[in-house]
């Protein structure tokens, strides 16, 4: 499928939100986008209009867009989400992902594993995005992938912050046990793994943020 111009700008100022070289609460000027990525009004509007569905962006009626921001006094509300979802949807997983999703998951943790191996902090984000959503996908709830692909496009800064200033050593360890889990078709095992590595990523966020603890 060819990469149309809504797509580039899409891309490139998704990666720039996510690694923070815009910062956060930052308006994002439609004129100002444009000289920046030497692209014309209507792929970087479309791309503003992409990011907004997914949670990257703000944009209140009539008002200019910015970047959306997640507090600190954010965290265990967010990750409370994250848990209740990702447990769920890891478990439906365990018990209705085929042959064919199983590989996929494979696939994207391999991935991983290779960024990681090269310090190439974006591209394991947002393979670690990836692969939540193929996990939720393999639910097949569409309701339930939805919420997760978009509660964690929501977190992706979080995730990009943490990797980025605590480093990437055996972060792909819960991923493997929540693959590794799918596959045994164990469901019990697979919301277990699912529960710690939402466990273990809130504490990387409180070491970076600050003390709540998630209930």
């Amino acid at each position: 499928m060819a990469v149309t111009k809504a797509d580039e700008a899409y891309a490139r100022l998704r990666r720039e939100i996510v690694t923070g070289a815009i910062d956060a609460e930052t308006s994002l000027d439609e004129s100002e986008l444009m000289r920046r990525f030497e692209l014309g009004r209507t792929p970087v509007r479309e791309a503003l209009k992409r990011l907004a569905l997914e949670q990257f962006v703000v944009w209140p009626a009539r008002r200019t867009p910015y970047v959306r921001t997640i507090g600190a006094g954010d965290l265990a509300r967010l990750y409370e989400a994250r848990l209740i979802l990702e447990e769920h949807t890891t478990s439906a997983a365990a018990e209705r992902a085929s042959d064919r999703e199983l590989d996929e998951l494979d696939d994207i943790l391999r991935n991983y594993v290779d960024r990681i191996a090269h310090n190439q902090v974006y591209e394991a984000v947002e393979l670690d995005h990836e692969l939540h959503y193929a996990v939720a996908r393999a639910s097949h709830n569409r309701y339930l992938a939805e919420a997760v692909r978009s509660l964690n496009c929501g977190s992706l800064r979080l995730w990009f912050v943490a990797h980025d200033r605590l480093g990437m050593s055996g972060t792909d360890a819960d991923h493997r046990s929540i693959v590794d889990a799918i596959r045994r078709h164990d469901k019990d095992g697979a919301a277990a793994a699912a529960r710690e590595h939402v466990h273990e990523s809130y504490r990387r966020q409180l070491r970076l943020h600050g003390s709540d603890r998630l209930r």
